[in-house]
């Protein structure tokens, strides 16, 4: 993987991780950290191909998904209380 593109991912996941700053599954932000942690440990090599292992990468997906749908679920929540939308 470029790193550069590498990069934007790394900070993709710290916005989604800025958003979710109040999140009830603390399991998810803290797999979030831990993942946006390793990514930035690929970015510290020299070269301008990284190497991030498929676990990793697959880890990444997973947690992203699961933050996404904490999110959707929070906002049904919010609209069947509140009637909104």
């Amino acid at each position: 993987m470029k790193s550069d593109l590498l990069k934007e991912c790394v900070d993709a996941l710290k916005g989604l991780r800025a958003r979710m700053h109040e999140e009830p599954d603390a399991g998810v932000t803290a797999e979030l950290d831990d993942v946006i942690l390793r990514l930035e440990r690929c970015l510290e090599t020299a070269s301008d191909d990284v190497v991030v292992e498929a676990e990793l990468r697959m880890r990444a997906l997973e947690v992203m998904a699961r933050g996404v749908n904490a999110a959707t679920n929070i906002a049904e929540i919010v609209r069947r209380i509140f009637g909104l939308w």
